[in-house]
């Protein structure tokens, strides 16, 4: 090849490489940032991890098998439950390593927003429009929560004098009341913004126009996205997927706790535990966190008090729950995300 002719072809074989490099190095970052957020999240909570370890270290380890099972199966709920609230059918291996990813980004981002993004891109490298994966995706977390608030109603009927002990801190109560007001003026200022934004397009018979067919388009994804998550309802195999795996999340979420108790020599039965965790998650809830760190941590001290647990002990128990369901399935977790991105299955 002459001088001329290796000039001729390196423009091509540079625009390749840097193509390669595009396409691959936002990934590489991505990967990289997870890493990282592991390393920064151990760190910040090391002493909450150690305290942990120390305490799970003289815990009876038969009842830890039963946590850590418990845990794994909360990724195979997940995998039930978006199955059935979707339409179409993914490989189920890589469906179960989607929520273990999941997992991850729910303990990084507050109030499940992570989960959802991932499951969002799933569903749409697997051919679903963003109407219909977002629909999806709602669904899924509507059911969870018609599923939880029936499970918190039939625990508080249950044990009432139970539920009535535990209590919202002043602190979370303060905070809300006064996030309500600014909350409300954001609101009322964005309806405010939408309807000038209407009518300035109406005004002109060309914005009109196109405005009524954006609106038209709109409605049109809309519908056939509503048709197919009205498909997905009426098909009973799906249907029993989305509601059987919603409410086995929480239920499970109960047994993790009843056997962290038991293991530290609580004697409890698995109906308190169930209502200690429902009625705590559903407060600590209030307060956005990642992950719910920080705030259930301080509704389950209450709820564990209110049932009789000592201080101690009942630190104890809400630090190995959260080593279980956080700490020990972050570093699994967090490589399962980056291998997804890696492989473009996310």
């Amino acid at each position: 090849m002459t001088v001329n002719e290796a000039a001729v072809d390196a423009p091509h074989d540079s625009g390749t490489t840097e193509s390669v490099w595009g396409s691959s190095l936002p990934r590489a970052l991505l990967a990289i940032a997870v890493a990282v957020t592991v390393v920064v999240l151990a760190v910040t909570h090391w002493s909450t991890v150690s305290a942990g370890a120390a305490g799970l270290a003289r815990a009876n380890s038969a009842w830890l098998v039963v946590a850590g099972l418990g845990t794994a199966s909360i990724w195979v709920a997940g995998t039930i439950t978006q199955i059935g609230s979707m339409s179409l059918r993914p490989p189920v291996g890589k469906l179960l390593a989607v929520q273990v990813a999941a997992s991850f980004a729910n303990h990084v981002l507050p109030a499940g927003s992570g989960g959802m993004g991932i499951n969002i891109r799933f569903l749409r490298r697997h051919g679903l429009g963003t109407g219909a994966a977002v629909g999806s995706v709602g669904l899924n977390t509507l059911v969870g929560m018609l599923t939880h608030t029936l499970l918190l109603v039939v625990a508080v009927a249950v044990s009432p004098s139970l539920a009535r002990g535990i209590h919202v801190p002043g602190s979370w109560r303060d905070a809300a009341s006064h996030a309500a007001e600014p909350v409300g003026w954001v609101l009322l200022g964005l309806c405010a913004a939408l309807l000038a934004g209407v009518l300035v397009a109406s005004a002109r018979p060309a914005w009109r126009h196109r405005l009524t067919g954006r609106v038209a388009a709109v409605g049109r994804r809309v519908t056939e996205d509503l048709r197919g998550l009205w498909g997905v309802l009426r098909d009973p195999y799906r249907a029993a997927a989305l509601w059987l795996g919603s409410l086995s999340t929480p239920l499970l979420h109960s047994v993790i706790l009843y056997a962290v108790l038991r293991s530290l020599g609580v004697t409890v039965t698995v109906g308190t535990a169930v209502v200690v965790y429902l009625v705590v998650s559903t407060l600590s809830a209030f307060v956005p966190s990642p992950g719910g760190i920080g705030a259930l941590d301080v509704a389950m001290l209450a709820g564990l008090a209110a049932i009789g647990v000592t201080s101690a002990v009942a630190l104890g128990a809400v630090v190995g729950y959260r080593l279980i369901t956080v700490w020990l399935p972050l570093l699994p977790s967090a490589f399962v995300l980056a291998v997804l991105l890696r492989r473009r299955i996310i």
